[in-house]
């Protein structure tokens, strides 16, 4: 059901939402940078054709090493959010723990936290792993199709949205490679992936048990950042291990958003997190060994809790604006965000000549029966 405050809000956030059906042809070779409700700056490309993406791709800076990804939406206006966390953070663990005891045998073949998201993901059980892809052509295909895999109804014309291409790119360290582009064998992914296994208020001390039966390592891990579990998010290179992974050239942004309590023991609790990030605490082991005893007694120190996000509700405003801490991901150039924008009134024209690159749904969900059913169409317009 449409929202007009979620809506009205969605569009301050991000900027560039109220293009949405209003720009006229005219005005297309002359959209400007907008800024949105904080500082974020955003220069809108508007692609009409395939051809116009093509040129747009051909001039972003990208290398092997630290390649941009692409996430498309056929609304504009929707806010990046995985499903998990957009439909209701405090059930995540609820639904994770129901597949689990459903599909125990084909779980426990996966070696981590991390592989039974992947899986379940696959499936379309709601998690924190938001969709991208290496392929701006796929990207481009989700921009502009209501895949007939999901939808319940037919979209009208006069009901289509302005699509959407978001780039995101790792930020380049001093050495000029890629900060923290992972892996998911990367114990900060494990982390994150441990922490959509937690009830909805959580202490420190669970997630770091789990954390650590889940790398089942035989040497002793450096502790966890306090960083990783409060608030940030990552891009994952996933194995290509079946053919829609694969046609899809799929990866994923781990996102985690929680907020520390907030009360009187503050200043205490600082200082341990100042500690652990110091390296005054250097191992989970060594953590348990000397903090044992605190962890029984003021179990404050390390609590925290999922929280809803872009709510307003929320009682700091970052996690209002920008909860994952996706604005350090975002592809920018001198610093100013690029994205890509699909009038309504193109998608289906642009979805006609990505057919003919072989871009298709029975392509991007290569299942059986998507591709019987785009068999049948495709013969039957014949």
């Amino acid at each position: 059901m449409f929202n007009p405050e979620t809506f009205d809000r969605a569009l301050k956030i991000k900027g560039y939402g109220s293009y949405r059906k209003t720009i006229p042809f005219s005005r297309i070779q002359n959209v400007k940078t907008v800024q949105g409700e904080t500082v974020l700056k955003v220069k809108p490309t508007i692609i009409t054709n395939l051809r116009e993406y093509i040129d747009f791709i051909e001039n972003i800076k990208t290398s092997y090493t630290n390649p941009v990804f692409f996430r498309g939406q056929t609304n504009a206006d929707y806010l990046l959010t995985p499903t998990s966390l957009r439909i209701n953070p405090q059930n995540e663990h609820i639904m994770l723990e129901a597949f689990s005891r459903k599909f125990f045998d084909e779980l426990n073949r996966c070696h981590s936290s991390m592989e039974k998201l992947i899986v379940m993901q696959h499936f379309h059980l709601p998690t924190r792993c938001l969709d991208i892809t290496e392929s701006p052509l796929v990207a481009l295909y989700f921009a502009c199709s209501h895949m007939k895999k999901f939808r319940t109804r037919i979209v009208k014309s006069e009901e289509e949205d302005w699509g959407e291409i978001i780039l995101f790119r790792e930020p380049d360290s001093e050495d000029r490679r890629p900060e923290k582009l992972k892996s998911i064998e990367s114990s900060n992914i494990s982390v994150i992936a441990n922490t959509a296994y937690m009830e909805d208020d959580f202490s420190l001390w669970h997630l770091g048990v789990r954390w650590k039966k889940d790398v089942d390592i035989g040497h002793d891990e450096q502790y966890i950042d306090l960083i990783n579990i409060v608030r940030q998010s990552y891009i994952v290179r996933v194995p290509h291990n079946n053919i829609r992974i694969k046609n899809q050239q799929g990866a994923f942004i781990m996102v985690n958003a929680n907020m520390a309590y907030i009360d009187a023991h503050e200043n205490e609790r600082n200082k341990l997190t100042k500690d652990i990030l110091n390296g005054s605490i250097k191992t989970f082991n060594q953590f348990l060994k000397d903090n044992k005893e605190l962890c029984d007694t003021k179990p404050w120190m390390f609590r925290f809790y999922k929280i809803k996000p872009y709510s307003t509700d929320n009682e700091l405003s970052i996690f209002q604006t920008d909860p994952f801490d996706l604005r350090r991901l975002l592809y920018k150039e001198k610093g100013i965000q690029q994205i890509v924008l699909v009038p309504p009134e193109n998608k289906q024209e642009i979805i006609e000549e990505l057919r003919k690159l072989n871009i298709s749904e029975d392509f991007v969900y290569p299942d059986m029966d998507n591709v019987a059913n785009e068999i049948r169409e495709q013969i039957n317009v014949e």
